[in-house]
């Protein structure tokens, strides 16, 4: 073996040895880099010298995949625990003060005003409760509106980072297709595949995608209807419009910006933190608004009916006691005239003053009128607040599910994909090792030169 040829085989053994030391000495400066991807130099022999053929990402995609469809789940579980949790503390009748509490001091006053239906004092006590018990429809109606509104004013800026990531994911495929990269800086091709996939987990936290790899390393991002987000270095961007809400037209709607028809998307959004917002907004508020009402209405209906079979102090019959133009929870309210001369409060059963309708309208709280016949005005009520209560449970087991579901595939991804501090200073000896005696055959080769020239002279 020449000299000549030993100086070129020590030439690429330090080389290689001194890049495998720099990708060593990268991976443990980002032991602590959240979402660094452990890189590992691959040596392949030449005949008769050694080369790395490639640095290795080691990286699970299928993982990586699972730890997607996680975050899809945990964005979508933890914005309606939020927002859940928020309903509840409005609708918690555990301390009194509720509309529990006051339907049951409702009833009661009507008791009292049959056992007294003359009773000045017994009527405006009637009054007065009757008021407290709209004003806490007005009120919880109205948090529920206000939860409506606020999440609804979220939902623009969920859009706009979707676009945000969209654009740098694409950008990103823009940068790893670039030729000088590809083949010339292998670990900084990894670098741009880590980033992207640190992008593509903060994404599937607000809405579910699904993606795949090309063989030229660019990702294209799909929404779960095939419509895409992100395809090479393109991108495709959602906007949001309010005057095709069916419901209520200040409420957004989701849209591909670029969409002629501007079709609405939000059937197409099902996971994620936005999928979870739309939920909230249109299904849950909405039905939780509409038990609260048909209450309501109920109410107001049974109450008037009654009312008016009945006499008032002055021997005439009842008119309405609630107002039968307002049957909603956010604007029921004691009829006017009735707010204006308590002596119209319809009493009496007959025109001798006595208190047999008061008696039969505060009979009223055990009559069936809800759930086809099967439920009492009082267990109706208690009824939505069981369903808000089961819904916070099962938002909070949900929620608590997917963050450990998510804990352990994260944990699994770092056991493979993490870097090990002992494991890189172990392979630093060896490469460290393999680049003194490639240092030293080097030594040897250039003595060797030096022997054979000294000889020739």
């Amino acid at each position: 073996m020449s000299g000549i040829k030993s100086l070129n085989i020590a030439r690429d053994a330090l080389l290689s040895h001194q890049t495998a030391i720099n990708l060593t000495g990268s991976n443990i400066a980002n032991a602590n880099t959240p979402g660094y991807t452990r890189q590992r130099p691959v040596f392949s022999a030449l005949n008769p010298s050694v080369e790395i053929s490639k640095i290795e990402r080691i990286y699970d995609k299928f993982l990586g995949v699972q730890i997607n469809e996680q975050m899809h789940n945990l964005g979508y579980g933890e914005t309606r625990k939020n927002e859940l949790d928020r309903i509840e503390m409005t609708f918690n009748e555990t301390e009194g003060g509720g509309i529990n509490e006051l339907l049951n001091k409702f009833w009661n006053a009507w008791e009292d005003l049959s056992a007294n239906p003359s009773g000045q004092a017994e009527k405006q006590a009637l009054v007065s409760v009757s008021q407290s018990l709209t004003s806490m429809f007005h009120s919880y109606s109205n948090e529920l509106f206000s939860v409506q509104n606020d999440v609804n004013t979220q939902i623009p800026f969920l859009v706009d980072q979707i676009n945000n990531y969209a654009s740098d994911i694409a950008d990103i495929n823009a940068r790893i297709l670039h030729t000088e990269i590809k083949g010339a800086n292998e670990s900084g091709l990894n670098s741009l595949k880590d980033e992207r996939a640190n992008l593509l987990s903060e994404l599937a936290g607000i809405v579910d995608f699904h993606y795949i790899e090309n063989s030229n390393d660019s990702v294209s991002v799909f929404m779960s209807n095939g419509m895409p987000l992100v395809e090479g270095d393109q991108k495709w961007e959602l906007d949001v419009v309010t005057e095709n809400h069916t419901s209520n037209p200040s409420f957004y709607d989701v849209i591909f910006k670029d969409d002629p028809d501007k079709e609405v998307i939000n059937n197409v959004i099902t996971k994620g933190s936005l999928a979870g917002l739309l939920d909230i907004r249109d299904v849950t508020i909405t039905d939780y608004l509409s038990s609260l009402n048909t209450l309501v209405s109920s109410i107001v209906s049974e109450i008037n009916v009654q009312h008016k079979l009945g006499y008032d102090t002055n021997q005439n019959l009842g008119e309405d006691f609630f107002d039968a133009t307002k049957t909603e929870a956010k604007n029921i309210e004691i009829s006017a005239v009735i707010v204006a001369d308590i002596n119209k409060i319809a009493a009496s059963e007959t025109v001798n003053g006595d208190g047999g309708n008061a008696s039969s309208i505060g009979a009223l709280k055990d009559e069936l009128f809800m759930n086809n016949g099967h439920s009492t005005l009082n267990s109706y009520y208690a009824s939505i607040v069981g369903q808000i209560g089961q819904d916070v449970i099962d938002a909070n087991r949900d929620f608590d599910r997917h963050t450990n579901l998510t804990n352990q595939l994260t944990n699994k991804r770092e056991s493979i994909s993490g870097v090990s501090i002992d494991e890189e200073m172990m392979s630093l000896v060896r490469y460290q090792t393999g680049y003194n005696a490639a240092a030293k055959l080097f030594s040897t080769a250039d003595e060797l030169i030096d022997t054979l020239m000294n000889m020739v002279g």
